[in-house]
């Protein structure tokens, strides 16, 4: 009985509910903790779920947010003022450990829950930014990036919007200390403008972030002028480092191809005459297209994380041989899409170094005054020659030897500065001619010019220095001449010219150059018996001298198109023999599929006939010169006899259709037994519409009073793959000119050359030099630690790893040689003082006879 009222009194006994409500708080278990208001992250997760039952609840902790944060800010910059020897001291109040841990907590929560409780949370993004620019060295690390994380939580969740986001940030950039919290800072700030930009451009965020780069550039600027050299204190105490941060934003955006704009190359532009030396040397380096790796190195680490990336190959086979889940779809669709992004990060990639190779070109075409931001960069250059080191002034002499290029600009100073260091002894020398090289163009006065290349003529070229020098001077003469070729005296240029039959190769090949190049610019400034057969013809024919100040960026028709017609021709003439041998459906497949993707005018948006009206010279002006009534008797004409809509459909299918219509005619034609002579004219009445212009330019006979080249010119819009084939065409006819051999072949040789170059380098930036192009051709430059190496490790191939193999390949057993064998292969100086040379030398007449008949014996018997 016992048992069964104390079982009874378990039974009747109260069980705790599965939910307790405590305070306005619902828990499950009491163990859970879920009960102590001090759990944040139980609380958070309360409330995300149903904000507004918990109103109450979330004002608490605010509330005790605010407190903590006024006791914060006021333990921040409060001081206590002390009496010392030396007079006052100020000394600031530290927060407690726990103060700290318990703001940094309450201060995530809050963050996590200010979009569920907008109206209580709208001064939260003020606060974080006082807390952040204003008592910054006061926080601790954690408190920095609890409140950088509070900060970038709000954005992310649409809280706060990109302006004031950005403006937090960006100053914070020259404010913290921290290394790792500035490459934190830089990559979010250009993460943020990246995802703005990312489905079209946001012009007023561009603005207003530009605005805020430019005026932390012009606050290190001198008020004076940004021409006025400072010392380096006062440098560093007017620019700073955010002028400096400045710069390293709007490169990236750039890099990134963001911003692309006129406004960040003004701003870059206006850096590179900045006080401060890292400020001017990032800038100058930008427009050069080398930064360092050490400014990009917080800027690929999402790279690298991309990179890391399951393999698609490998996801795709398994999608295919697997079970189909949603979870491995999702991981394909990921791994396909970072594919993606690093293609196209590999191709900017790639346009970047391709940028790094000849320039940030680009940028330099987007200066708004180029020749005062020259004249400024000369001035900068000139007053700081003592201040600036050799590198920087290196840099910024071909900085602006590009701008001068590009924009065919004159600083006539500018060649006046550069000959004091035109000496074969000076640093850097090979990039000092390059930059006199590259500031020449046609407009360049020549009096100007004529005293450095007899400086670098004096300097580079005669005996008394080596044959690397004599090249390096005539390449850079050679150079400046190419540009400029009226800056050459007849005298200078025979001395030079003699050089051809020098011993070392550098210094002919570099003479014979320069000789071709006036044999073919100006022949009559050399001599009679240098001028070679295509100069004295040129002479004869009498070819002038191109005129001072001609550009010659100006095109003058395309070269080599008589070659493309040719082969348009021939191609025409092929199609035509196929359609007479019963090939018309092979080529009219073939024609289809070189419609695919095409979207052309219709035939009768034209003219009624669908080709080009053919208009003689004498008629131009009959066809031309219309009057307004004419035209409007004309369409209302049209519009009285009806007019025919246009077609809507594409140009491939309305082409297959009439070509379709074609096929089936001939058929019909055939079984009738209709005669050729009319197959072929209904052939070219059906085909009137739908014939091919490249056909139609190929077959048409050439007029009287025109050539070839204005024939194809006026019939036909060359694409894109007209000019490869053109490009194509003059390399093959330049290969066959070689093997043809004379004159003609070594003139098809350096065309050859020349077009061979040309696909390799940059269309954009094909008049950019080089320091190859100052040395010249050199010989093989001694192999370095990781050449000697591969080269070491490919002959140890196929090989043991010790030892020799020699005496061991053709023997049945492996032995090694004989010590006798081994002294027939030493060094004389090693045997010299052993007994048997010795007595050898010391031997008598009748000893040597004696030992050489039993010698010749003994080679007697071992033939036997």
């Amino acid at each position: 009985m016992v048992r069964s009222s104390s079982s009874s009194s378990k039974i009747n006994k109260e069980r705790p509910t599965a939910v307790v409500r405590d305070h306005g708080l619902l828990y499950r278990s009491k163990a859970r903790g879920l009960l102590d208001t001090h759990n944040l992250p139980a609380l958070q997760n309360l409330l995300k779920r149903d904000p507004s039952a918990y109103t109450e609840e979330f004002l608490a902790q605010w509330n005790h947010y605010e407190s903590l944060r006024r006791i914060f800010a006021s333990g921040i910059g409060q001081h206590i003022e002390g009496s010392g020897s030396e007079g006052a001291s100020v000394q600031t109040i530290r927060l407690s450990k726990d103060q700290q841990d318990k703001f940094e907590q309450l201060l995530s929560f809050v963050a996590q829950l200010a979009p569920s409780y907008p109206d209580v949370t709208a001064a939260l993004p003020e606060h974080l930014s006082e807390l952040l620019l204003e008592h910054h060295a006061s926080l601790s690390p954690d408190t920095r990036k609890t409140c950088f994380r509070a900060l970038t939580l709000l954005r992310n969740r649409n809280v706060i919007t990109s302006e004031d986001f950005l403006k937090t940030l960006i100053p914070l950039l020259s404010t913290t200390t921290s290394s790792e919290m500035r490459s934190t800072l830089l990559h979010t700030i250009v993460q943020d403008l990246k995802h703005a930009n990312q489905k079209s451009k946001d012009p007023r965020l561009n603005r207003m972030v530009q605005g805020l780069l430019f005026g932390m550039v012009e606050r290190g600027m001198n008020p004076e002028g940004s021409n006025v050299v400072l010392h380096r204190a006062d440098a560093e105490l007017k620019g700073r480092t955010e002028a400096l941060w400045a710069v390293r934003v709007a490169s990236e955006m750039w890099r990134r191809h963001i911003w692309t704009d006129a406004r960040t190359v003004a701003l870059l532009a206006m850096a590179c005459t900045h006080p401060h030396p890292k400020v001017q040397a990032s800038a100058v380096r930008f427009f050069l297209g080398d930064l360092h790796a050490a400014e990009n190195a917080g800027y690929d680490s999402d790279e690298e994380q991309e990179s890391s990336g399951a393999d698609v190959g490998r996801l795709e086979h398994q999608s295919k041989v697997g079970k189909k889940t949603r979870a491995s779809e999702r991981r394909l669709k990921l791994a396909q899409a970072q594919a993606r992004r690093r293609r196209k990060e590999q191709s900017d990639k790639a346009l970047d170094e391709a940028d790094q190779e000849t320039g940030n070109m680009a940028a330099i075409h987007l200066l708004h005054d180029p020749q005062s931001f020259a004249e400024g960069l000369f001035e900068n250059l000139s007053r700081g020659d003592k201040r600036h080191s050799l590198e920087v002034k290196v840099r910024l002499m071909q900085l602006l030897s590009r701008v001068m290029s590009v924009h065919r600009l004159t600083v006539l100073s500018f060649y006046s500065y550069l000959a004091k260091y035109l000496m074969p002894h000076q640093l850097h020398i090979t990039l000092i001619l390059v930059s006199l090289a590259q500031s020449v163009h046609e407009q360049t006065p020549t009096d100007v010019l004529t005293p450095a290349i007899r400086k670098i003529a004096y300097a580079f070229v005669h005996p008394g220095v080596g044959a690397e020098v004599v090249a390096a001077g005539i390449n850079a003469i050679r150079e400046i001449c190419r540009r400029q070729p009226w800056c050459m005296e007849e005298d200078l240029l025979e001395d030079l010219v003699a050089y051809r039959r020098s011993k070392d190769k550098g210094v002919s090949a570099a003479s014979r150059s320069l000789l071709l190049l006036y044999r073919e610019v100006n022949p009559a400034m050399l001599h009679r018996t240098e001028r070679g057969k295509s100069g004295a013809l040129s002479l004869a024919q009498g070819k002038q001298a191109e005129r001072f100040g001609v550009d010659r960026r100006e095109v003058h028709g395309i070269q080599g198109i008589e070659l493309l017609e040719q082969h348009l021709k021939e191609r025409s003439q092929a199609a035509r023999d196929d359609s007479n041998n019963g090939n018309e459906d092979d080529d009219d497949d073939d024609d289809d599929a070189k419609w695919d993707g095409w979207e052309l005018e219709s035939a009768s948006d034209s003219d009624s006939s669908g080709g080009w009206i053919a208009v003689s010279s004498d008629d131009e002006q009959e066809h031309f010169e219309l009057d307004k009534s004419d035209v409007d008797d004309a369409s209302d004409n049209e519009k009285t006899v009806g007019e025919k809509e246009p077609d809507p459909r594409p140009m491939s299918e309305r082409v297959r259709e009439a070509r379709k219509i074609r096929r089936q005619a001939r058929k019909k034609r055939q079984e009738q037994g209709s005669d050729s002579e009319d197959d072929e004219a209904m052939d070219t009445e059906s085909h009137a519409h739908g014939t091919d212009e490249v056909q139609e330019a190929a077959q048409a006979p050439p007029e009287a009073g025109t050539d070839t080249f204005s024939e194809l010119a006026t019939t036909k819009i060359l694409t894109p793959a007209d000019f490869a084939k053109l490009n194509e065409l003059r390399v093959q006819a330049a290969e066959e000119a070689v093997k043809a051999g004379g004159a003609a072949g070594a003139r098809a040789r350096r065309e050859l050359a020349a077009l061979q170059l040309s696909k390799k380098r940059n269309p954009n930036t094909h008049d950019v030099l080089d320091e190859s192009d100052i040395l010249g051709p050199r010989k093989k430059a001694k192999a370095d630690y990781e050449e000697r190496m591969a080269s070491i490790n490919a002959g140890r191939e196929g090989r043991e790893k010790f030892g020799s193999n020699k005496g061991k390949k053709k023997k049945e057993v492996a032995s090694s040689s004989t010590n006798r064998q081994k002294a027939k292969g030493k060094n004389f100086q090693m045997v010299s003082k052993s007994w048997g040379v010795r007595s050898k030398k010391n031997a008598s007449l009748r000893e040597k006879s004696k030992r050489l008949r039993a010698h010749v014996n003994q080679a007697k018997k071992r033939m036997k």
